[in-house]
């Protein structure tokens, strides 16, 4: 009876239909990745399209609409919104939350790791204009931007609905976290600093590390409630 009763609450921490949605979702957007990649390498086309969606942005730039757009920019840069992991990392330290720290800092500061190889593995050019709103000299795919505000946004939206006790709350938090990263990637083509392609890659590569993380988050829980309940079973073996 006590391994039966160890083994079902394995199985309620264990995998589960969450775990399979996640894994289907890494694999989804992973392979979106790859095949935008391949085509923004070997496709004419697509960087003509690319070419021809940036230069009719540019073309009806207003300076009012630019400062409004650099400002929603600001919301996704890699480098502010990792400010903000490493602070919200410490607030969780005060209560202990130590492994909830972790993942908010690993999970961040890694997609950024992540974006930083990409972009000096494939070294895509930006966007080049007469006169430009602003430039950059770094690499332009995948959009670092894209991908930092779909990690942090979607972190942020995955803890609301797992602790949520509102069913709302969860999908106004995932809506709220997909209009951010909508925002951030236009924003990012309007102000000519990447192409569509740019930030399609960066929302794919974002969704593929977060899915990753998630996965591993729930592997480490997994074992670590396991190991739980076998100890727990040892013991009320020893006192029978």
């Amino acid at each position: 009876m006590q391994n039966l009763h160890s083994g079902r609450q394995i199985r309620e921490v264990g995998v589960g239909p969450r775990l399979l949605a996640t894994s289907i979702v890494f694999f989804a957007a992973a392979s979106l990745f790859v095949i935008i990649a391949v085509v923004v390498a070997l496709s004419p086309a697509v960087s003509a399209i690319d070419g021809n969606i940036a230069m009719w942005l540019h073309a009806r730039a207003t300076p009012q609409v630019t400062d409004i757009m650099a400002a929603i920019s600001l919301l996704g840069a890699p480098t502010a919104l990792t400010m903000v992991a490493v602070a919200g990392s410490l607030l969780l330290l005060y209560p202990r939350r130590y492994a909830e720290a972790a993942m908010l800092t690993t999970v961040v500061l890694g997609g950024n790791f992540l974006n930083f190889c990409l972009k000096h593995l494939i070294q895509r050019g930006r966007p080049v204009f007469d006169d430009p709103l602003f430039s950059l000299p770094t690499y332009s795919f995948p959009s670092g931007h894209a991908m930092a505000s779909t990690v942090f946004y979607g972190l942020l939206a995955i803890y609301v609905s797992v602790n949520a006790r509102q069913r709302y709350a969860a999908s106004v938090a995932i809506g709220a976290a997909a209009l951010m990263v909508a925002l951030v990637s236009f924003s990012r083509i309007y102000l000519g600093l990447h192409y569509l392609s740019d930030v399609l890659g960066g929302v794919s590569e974002g969704i593929t590390w977060l899915a990753l993380s998630v996965i591993a988050w729930r592997h480490l829980r997994h074992r670590e409630a396991a190991v739980g309940v076998d100890a727990g079973s040892q013991e009320r073996e020893c006192d029978s």
